[in-house]
């Protein structure tokens, strides 16, 4: 060990050598201080005026910041005032598109109705709409128009006098009079009509001769679904108003229809019509909201032309009913299209000339501030370069202090260094973490593996003893169950079946990326043609390889389950008695890009990503065997293998589904 002697020399030697160390730092620095005489320093005209360049640039600068403040300030009150405006918009059409959709349910409600009621009189069809004549506004007529042949006019004139002795079915000629119909094919009389004392001459009045209630009856009975007429005029006590006719079809059913009857062979029973002023209906649905400065206009869209004016509503907070372009703030518009029942609106919402305007005082008080604290800081500016002739004087100053600056720099070296090592630590602790980590990970993807093969095993054990319990109960009970009895067994084992395919696919679905089969030399030709076999699909479709198909090397029971998922699929959707699947292959630079397409139904655009979610499926049936699985488990696969799946389908063009393949497998 070294002596007090020697250690107190060693302190000695450092204390000089740090004085050294000092004093060379300090002659070096004050080596580097002008000598000139202060009278020479500011000599030089250029070096003055370079010196206030600093001043200039700070008021050029802090110009231009205080003009784009300004102007992104008004930019943002303007954008606050259109988002305030937008939101009170849409809460308007939302309104009234409720109120809307409510006067369509009232005739959906009379067509249910009369579905439901195989005889309905004219009390009882009166007491159904008398409700909704009370609280609903909008509604001029509310009818009931049955499907009269030619044969049935006479007897059906007969039935109808029963109710209302003058009953005749009429027709309006040219001038506007009523006359006793002739000869048709079909008749389509008003035989209900509400409310009756102003519509009562109405009854019997043919509606097939009108071009609008003809077009709406033949587009109801096509597609079995509520139509809605393009605007129509109608006369409201001389006064001419903008209106809607709806109409709802009603069928026979099937089990109410007889050989018996005339009409046995015919489907369509009538339809529930309803006349709906366009104006009342959109002033009962604003009444709940506050006047907002708003007007609106309804539009009937038309792609062929700009659209027709329904109806325009101005806002209450006007002073007057006579509005001018004045008063109408085109910059603040709003246009929202909605769909009423088969007929699109094109909505454009204009704010008041008063209302939603720009408050800018806040943006005013902006740019003067700014202006304000240009000057000052150019002010401030021009003192310190005023000043900084005066720094050299504090040169001496400074460097007395320079070894405190290297005291402090060595320390802040220390302190680095102590901060790496710091840093190298946690990284260590980090890499221990991530790896404790990861093995918990492994250990738990583990227990969820054995948790999902004893679930399963669980789960098929009672599956199993229903599905057994209820073939024993129909094998024991057969002569004495009927065919809804039946029938109820049959779904009970459908049921139990899709659980069991469903367990299976979870499993299958929860393998995928945790195991897999060696790699090994695949021809996908011959793959493609084994699952073509293995479907064992009927005359009715029509299944072709398109070109040459690769060779690689592979997962081939993975592969398998791609192309046979693909395959069933486009058969089991394809929702035609007959049909073609084309299967091709095309190289691209890494990747084999493989297509399966068919000419079937289709599936429109929003379906495209929901199809390959889990458990979803676009038809729900009781007896439906799909379990929302498949396409799912195909996006799984593909992209565990590095590929991407896209489908490209548009309804009643067929379904396209493209899917990548990796040339090479990634462990090579």
């Amino acid at each position: 060990m070294a002596t007090s002697h020697e250690i107190k020399h060693l302190v000695e030697k450092l204390n000089a050598a740090t004085v050294r160390i000092k004093q060379r730092l300090t002659e070096r620095y004050l080596a580097q201080i002008p000598t000139q005489p202060k009278t020479k320093r500011g000599s030089d005209p250029k070096s003055i005026w370079w010196g206030y360049f600093p001043v200039v640039l700070v008021a050029i600068l802090g110009l231009t910041i205080t003009i784009m403040l300004f102007v992104q300030s008004m930019r943002w009150e303007k954008n606050q005032v259109e988002i305030a405006f937008r939101e009170a918009s849409q809460d308007r059409i939302l309104v009234i598109q409720r109120e809307i959709k409510h006067s369509l349910r009232i005739v959906l409600d009379i067509a249910s109705f009369f579905e439901a009621s195989e005889i309905v009189g004219r009390r009882e069809f009166r007491k159904f709409v008398g409700p909704a004549l009370k609280n609903q506004a909008g509604i001029k007529t509310l009818e009931w128009v049955p499907v009269v042949t030619d044969e049935m006019r006479q007897t059906f004139i007969e039935e109808a006098r029963q109710s209302f002795p003058p009953f005749e079915i009429l027709e309006m000629d040219d001038s506007g009079m009523l006359n006793k119909s002739p000869r048709r094919l079909f008749y389509y009389p008003i035989l209900y009509i509400q409310p009756y004392q102003y519509n009562k001459q109405l009854l019997g009045l043919n509606m097939g001769i009108d071009p609008t209630a003809s077009n709406l009856f033949s587009e109801a009975e096509i597609t079995r679904e509520i139509q809605v007429s393009p605007g129509i005029y109608l006369n409201d006590d001389g006064e001419r108003k903008t209106g809607i006719m709806v109409a709802a079809p009603v069928f026979f059913n099937a089990d109410n229809t007889n050989e018996e009857s005339p009409q046995a062979n015919a489907t369509i029973r009538g339809f529930a019509i309803g006349v709906f002023y366009i104006g009342e209906i959109i002033e009962r649905a604003l009444e709940s909201l506050l006047p907002g400065g708003i007007d609106i206009h309804f539009y009937q869209s038309d792609e062929d032309e700009e659209g027709r004016l329904l109806y325009s509503h101005h806002t209450r907070l006007r002073d007057s009913s006579t509005v001018t372009d004045s008063d109408i703030n085109q910059e603040i518009s709003y246009a929202q299209e909605i769909n009423v029942g088969t007929q699109q609106w094109k909505i454009v919402c204009n704010s008041a000339s008063d209302k939603f305007t720009a408050d800018t005082w806040s943006s005013w008080v902006i740019f003067f501030g700014s202006l304000a604290f240009t000057l000052l800081f150019t002010i401030y500016i021009a003192t310190l370069v005023g000043r900084a002739r005066q720094v050299r004087l504090e040169v001496e100053e400074r460097t007395a202090q320079l070894w405190e600056v290297v005291q402090a720099l060595n320390q802040e070296v220390i302190e680095r260094k102590s901060a790496e090592q710091e840093l190298q630590r946690l990284n260590e602790t980090l890499e221990h973490h991530i790896a404790n980590r990861t093995a918990e990970a492994e250990r738990r993807a583990q227990y969820l593996e054995q948790f999902a093969y004893v679930t399963s095993h669980d789960l098929k054990a009672p599956l199993r003893a229903v599905s057994n319990l209820a073939q024993w109960i129909e094998e024991d009970l057969h002569d004495k169950l009927d065919d809804a009895a039946k029938e109820q067994l049959a779904l009970l084992r459908d049921r139990v079946k899709r659980m069991h395919d469903l367990i299976e696919g979870l499993l299958e679905y929860s393998r995928v990326g945790r195991s897999s089969d060696p790699e090994s030399l695949v021809d996908t030709q011959e793959l493609v043609e084994e699952i073509i076999d293995s479907l064992s699909t009927s005359d009715r479709f029509s299944i072709k390889i398109k070109g040459k198909m690769p060779t690689l090397n592979t997962d081939r029971l993975q592969l398998v389950q791609v192309l046979s998922n693909l395959i069933s699929n486009s058969l089991m959707h394809h929702g035609g008695k007959k049909g073609k699947i084309r299967i091709k292959c095309d190289e691209l630079d890494q990747f084999y890009q493989f297509s399966v397409c068919d000419d079937g139904q289709g599936i429109a655009p929003q379906y495209h990503k929901k199809i390959f979610l889990i458990f979803q499926t676009l038809e729900s049936s009781d007896l439906e065997s799909s379990t929302g699985i498949g396409l799912a488990l195909v996006k799984k696969i593909v992209e565990e293998h590095g590929g991407t799946i896209k489908l490209r389908s548009e309804p009643g063009e067929g379904a396209c589904f493209y899917f990548t393949w990796p040339k090479v497998s990634p462990s090579e």
